[in-house]
């Protein structure tokens, strides 16, 4: 449910899945079931984690809106942030942005649903 978000929020902040898997103690498939939403349920204890460990609040993982963040953050725990050079980080901002992109098509099917309930009734 969460796991694009997840995902762009790790890609923005350049860790790789493994690295967060190793972070949150878990194994690397079972962290890209997170991002793909294959995993069914995810608990609060391990979205709290996941939070933490990306420098984020709950709130933001959770909420439907997109986040804008901060990547100057003293959250950010600069001894794992790997070392990417100008062609990954581009590969990694197209990612985040086709991510947003399908967040945004996701949100606008929501809202014209919405709107077309409002005006039949």
């Amino acid at each position: 449910m969460y796991g694009a978000k997840i995902s762009a929020i790790r890609l923005a902040r350049g860790y790789t899945q493994d690295f967060l898997a190793r972070k949150l103690n878990i194994e690397q498939t079972s962290y890209s079931k997170i991002e793909h939403d294959s995993k069914v349920k995810i608990s609060d204890e391990l979205i709290e984690k996941i939070a933490c460990a990306l420098g984020v609040t709950i709130e933001d993982i959770k909420s439907p809106t997109p986040i804008i963040m901060n990547f100057h953050s003293p959250t950010q725990n600069r001894e794992f942030a790997t070392q990417n050079n100008g062609v990954e980080m581009s590969e990694n901002f197209l990612k985040i942005m086709e991510i947003l992109k399908t967040q945004m098509e996701n949100q606008n099917k929501i809202l014209s649903l919405l709107l077309n309930r409002i005006e039949n009734n």
